[in-house]
C-alpha cells in the first residue's frame, strides 16, 4: 500500500483545489473511482471506475522494503488504472482499457493573517491524484453506471434529507433485482414525498423545447420540398 500524505486545506480551499484530496491511500488490486473530468470524449470522468494494476514510482524514490504501509517521500509519476470502461485506444505495452492517471495540479490563493494585523495573499500549488477508493460511494457520481452487483443504503441521513431523485439514481444502477439489495430498513414516507418544484419545472421547459424543435424541424423540411419542387 502506499499513502501519498499533503497538507491539509479548509472546505473551501478543497472546492478550489478541485476537490484534490488532502490524503489518497493507493494499493495494487484497490478499486478506484476517478474524480474528475480528465478526458470526457473517452469516458475518463468523475465517477468512472477502474482497478489499480500498478504504480510507477519516481525516479528519485528511494529502495521500498515489504512493509505493508510505505509512505513515499516522492509522488508516483502515475498509477496504472484498468477501467471498468473507457473509449480510449489501447496504449502500447498496455492491457485493454489500462491508462495511466497522472497527478493533478490545482493553483489557488490563500489570505495569511501577520503578527502586525494585515493580511498577506499566498498562492498555494497542489497536485494530488484525482482518484479515491471506490468500494461505496454516493448516487451522484453512480449516475449513468450500471453496476454487476449493488447493496442501496436508503435510510435517512445523519444530516440533509433524500430526494425522489437520489432514490431514483441509487435503486435504478442494478441490471435487475437479482442484484441489488437494500442494507438496512428506510422510512416509507420517502416515497410518498412530492417532487421538488424546481424539478417539475425543468421538465416542462424541457418538453416545450422539444415540442418547438420538432414543429421547427418539420416546417424546415417543407420548406426544404418546396424549393426543391
Amino acid at each position: 500500500m502506499l499513502e501519498s500524505r499533503h497538507n491539509g486545506t479548509s472546505r473551501t480551499q478543497k472546492r478550489r483545489s478541485k476537490d484534490l484530496a488532502r490524503e489518497v491511500k493507493l494499493a495494487i488490486g484497490m478499486k478506484v473511482m476517478v474524480t474528475d473530468n480528465i478526458e470526457t470524449d473517452l469516458d475518463i470522468t468523475n465517477g468512472a471506475r477502474g482497478e489499480i494494476v500498478d504504480i510507477i514510482l519516481h525516479p528519485d524514490e528511494p529502495p521500498i522494503d515489504d512493509s505493508p504501509i510505505v509512505h513515499l517521500r516522492c509522488m508516483p509519476l502515475y498509477i496504472l488504472v484498468k477501467l471498468t470502461r473507457t473509449r480510449a485506444t489501447p496504449l502500447d505495452g498496455l492491457q485493454v482499457n489500462v491508462i495511466p492517471i497522472e497527478p493533478g495540479i490545482s493553483t489557488y490563493r490563500i489570505k495569511i493573517q501577520q503578527k502586525e494585523g494585515h493580511t498577506m495573499q499566498k498562492s498555494v500549488r497542489r497536485r494530488q491524484f484525482p482518484m479515491t477508493a471506490a468500494y461505496a460511494f454516493t448516487d451522484d457520481p453512480s449516475q449513468g453506471q450500471t453496476l454487476p452487483y449493488v447493496i442501496i443504503d436508503i435510510a435517512s441521513p445523519p444530516t440533509g434529507t433524500l430526494s425522489l431523485f437520489n432514490l431514483y439514481v441509487a435503486l435504478s444502477r442494478s441490471s435487475g433485482r437479482a442484484s441489488i439489495r437494500l442494507l438496512r430498513d428506510f422510512d416509507d414516507k420517502l416515497f410518498m414525498a412530492s417532487h421538488d418544484p424546481a424539478l417539475v419545472d425543468e421538465d416542462e421547459r424541457l418538453e416545450n423545447l422539444n415540442i418547438r424543435t420538432k414543429l421547427w424541424y418539420e416546417r424546415m423540411v417543407e420548406i426544404d420540398a418546396i424549393r426543391a419542387a
